[in-house]
């Protein structure tokens, strides 16, 4: 396995970086915090008509037909700027899941994904959940309405396509209008755009057979945990630029604070554990994309990401000091999103078990 980026990836990275330092800055992640909706779809439109919600899918629905490592390439660039956007839930999870277990009529909805016409989230975690790998519980009754909740949904109310994962494991496609549909916006750590779900009698159309869904939606999962872990490292080689670059300019006792050896080391401790979650993303995405069993590269991934992010945004505050605290600085917009990532996609613990599992001990 080679992991060296390919001359054409390297101009995908080029174009992405390009594009998102003209369409994106932290000032706009802030105001997107405040804003209701919490993502622009201008922007959404635009990277529309670069291919990237179509990337994944083949040329019949106006994909691309590249792989999922050209995906986690562009969720990188996106990390760098904390650009909020469906992409993850539209591209990631459910687009996959259509292709996978969707009827012919329902792929048609991919060739709207593709176009930038179409936001599809999924609806998976439950009450009482601890993170998004739990079984699903919610049932539909006799006449095949769901009543019940659903929590931490995206873009829920933006989302032309809601996917809820139901007993079975099932999936069930609400189309936007439906009725008994309510959501409600969650305050999270992340500032993210989350929210609660109710579906009071809601009725879909089933996507894939009853109790089918379980390995497309374990799948779906996997690629979500790596795809926030890619968002993630490139969040954090922004962090590092800005620890780096406080410890030349600050200047204490006469000197930079990075001239000293104690700060110098925690600048090379970022940098160390950034390029191992670099390496173990980009594994497991390639395992991924290349369709191999991959639970043992995704779970090593996400739990050594787990306690990496933690390590690596307590080295960057220990670097800027006081400020780094400040809602006025830049810093907190990166570490309440990589806390928020850790929270979302399981404990290291679950994934160490995956891994020895995956390993047969």
């Amino acid at each position: 396995m080679d992991l060296t980026l390919s001359a054409e990836q390297e101009m995908l990275v080029d174009a992405a970086r390009r594009f998102l330092a003209r369409a994106w800055s932290l000032a706009d992640t802030r105001a997107a915090e405040r804003d209701p909706r919490g993502f622009r779809p201008e922007v959404w439109r635009a990277m529309a008509g670069l291919g990237w919600q179509g990337m994944e899918l083949p040329a019949a629905p106006g994909g691309g037909g590249l792989g999922f490592v050209e995906t986690i390439l562009v969720l990188e660039e996106m990390g760098r700027v904390l650009l909020p956007s469906p992409f993850l839930p539209t591209v990631v999870l459910c687009a996959p899941l259509i292709q996978a277990v969707g009827s012919e009529a329902q792929r048609r909805w991919l060739a709207r994904i593709a176009a930038g016409e179409m936001v599809a989230t999924l609806a998976v975690a439950e009450p009482g959940w601890r993170d998004s790998w739990e079984t699903p519980t919610l049932a539909a009754d006799g006449r095949g309405r769901l009543t019940g909740r659903k929590l931490f949904v995206p873009f829920a109310p933006d989302a032309d396509l809601l996917l809820v994962a139901t007993a079975g494991p099932s999936l069930v496609a609400l189309e936007r209008g439906a009725a008994g549909v309510a959501v409600t916006r969650l305050a999270t750590l992340g500032g993210d755009p989350v929210y609660e779900v109710v579906l009071d009698g809601a009725r879909g159309q089933p996507l894939g057979a009853p109790g089918a869904a379980g390995p497309a939606l374990v799948r779906a999962l996997d690629r979500g945990a790596v795809a926030a872990l890619a968002y993630m490292a490139g969040a954090t080689e922004r962090a590092l630029e800005m620890t780096v670059d406080h410890a030349r300019t600050r200047v204490q006792f006469g000197r930079p604070i990075g001239s000293f050896q104690a700060v110098a080391h925690r600048c090379v401790d970022m940098r160390t554990d950034l390029d191992a979650l670099r390496h173990l993303v980009y594994q497991a995405a390639w395992a991924l994309g290349a369709g191999r069993e991959a639970p043992l590269a995704v779970s090593a991934a996400v739990a050594y990401g787990s306690e990496a992010l933690r390590r690596l945004f307590m080295h960057a505050h220990q670097v800027h000091g006081a400020i780094g605290f400040s809602t006025e600085h830049d810093l907190h917009l990166f570490t309440r999103r990589a806390k928020a990532a850790q929270l979302q996609w399981g404990s290291p613990a679950r994934h160490h078990e995956r891994v020895a599992q995956a390993m047969g001990l």
